[in-house]
């Protein structure tokens, strides 16, 4: 009888273990690969708004810009990089200059499927551009210009769906957007244009797509002389198959609703997105807007990093119920124009800015706990 008791007793407590393992919360740790190369003179104090790509066996970043010799709050120079480089990740940190791209570039949409790697707009000292390639990866990436855009566009994103590569906001000709463009890479000669965004344009939005839609969230609208400046926290979608946009609510984490704007996003399966990063909703808004005079406006960009109160939560967003949660809290993550790549269930932040104008090089793999 104490042996059949026993035996329930072993049972019930593997059952309950097992229930437990299955309603534990999804968690995401982050730990520091390495920094930035050292081969293009002022890359290795770290850039914002690069461009990245990840592989089982490498990862890959390109261009971006930062201000390497006088500091933004200073009046420095901002300048732009176009080297591309290479390290494994077994041996993260040991760079290698694998190729150029076609000019210096950064604020463009990064875009990666498999062993392409596309980028598409972006912009450099000379303003911004309309054209689009695609790199091959490999230990030479191979690089193919794509059909231009037809209008330059900086400060865009972009995500893939299949055969087909698609843009979104930005600065159009130099005016803040809602216009958005696909390209079919099978067959596409040049870049056609969907029904625009809904509501104000969207700078700086993150972008990506799962399961028939087109996922869009945050970005921000400068105040003109017509309309006061907005920080969008909403989300939309737009269905592939039948060409409708919808509202999906706004975006929201441990501490009430925040703003995706200048962050990052990836899917990872077809019911989750991952998201990271961007800056703090009221606190932009009131830059933005104008809301500093002069003597406000150099006291704003020296203040210490924890007073922009970049977000710091990683989030996941859910497709099916249109929710969100917070998989992880942490500084790292506190970053704007930091790019999130994925390999499989491996994810990668690259730089970004830690408040405006200065820069991180740091590195980091994201990983389930």
């Amino acid at each position: 009888m104490n042996r059949v008791l026993t035996y329930l007793t072993i049972i019930i407590a593997t059952t309950l273990s097992g229930c437990c393992n299955v309603n534990k919360p999804v968690q995401y740790k982050a730990e520091k690969l390495c920094g930035m190369p050292s081969i293009e003179e002022g890359y290795e104090q770290g850039v914002s708004a690069c461009y990245a790509a990840a592989t089982s066996e490498a990862l890959f970043i390109a261009g971006g810009c930062n201000f390497p010799d006088t500091p933004a709050a200073e009046g420095g120079k901002k300048v732009y990089y176009k080297g591309i480089y290479r390290t494994s990740t077994d041996n993260a940190g040991d760079w290698e200059m694998v190729g150029e791209l076609p000019e210096s570039s950064a604020y463009g949409a990064n875009i990666q499927q498999g062993e392409n790697w596309y980028i598409v707009g972006g912009m450099n000292s000379n303003g911004a551009t309309e054209k689009a390639y695609r790199i091959t990866l490999g230990d030479r990436p191979a690089i193919e210009m794509l059909p231009p855009l037809p209008c330059a566009i900086d400060n865009l994103s972009g995500t893939v769906m299949g055969n087909t590569l698609c843009v979104a906001g930005g600065n159009a000709d130099g005016k803040a957007s809602n216009r958005v463009f696909i390209l079919e890479l099978n067959e596409g000669k040049s870049w056609i244009e969907l029904p625009p965004m809904p509501g104000a344009p969207r700078v700086q939005p993150v972008c990506s797509a799962t399961g028939g839609y087109i996922y869009i969230w945050g970005g921000f609208t400068p105040a003109t002389q017509s309309h006061e400046a907005i920080v969008h926290c909403n989300g939309i979608r737009y269905g592939v198959s039948n060409g409708i946009w919808e509202e999906l609510g706004e975006t929201s984490g441990e501490n009430g609703t925040l703003t995706l704007s200048g962050g990052a996003a990836i899917a990872i399966n077809d019911s989750t997105i991952i998201a990271a990063g961007g800056v703090n909703k009221d606190i932009f808004l009131d830059a933005i807007s104008g809301r500093y005079e002069l003597v406000d406006k150099e006291d704003y960009m020296h203040k210490p990093v924890e007073w922009y109160k970049f977000n710091r939560e990683l989030l996941m967003y859910n497709t099916h119920d249109n929710s969100w949660r917070t998989i992880g809290n942490d500084t790292v993550y506190a970053r704007a124009g930091a790019q999130l790549i994925r390999d499989g269930n491996t994810l990668y932040q690259i730089g970004g800015e830690l408040k405006p104008g200065i820069r991180t090089p740091g590195i980091y793999r994201i990983s389930r706990e």
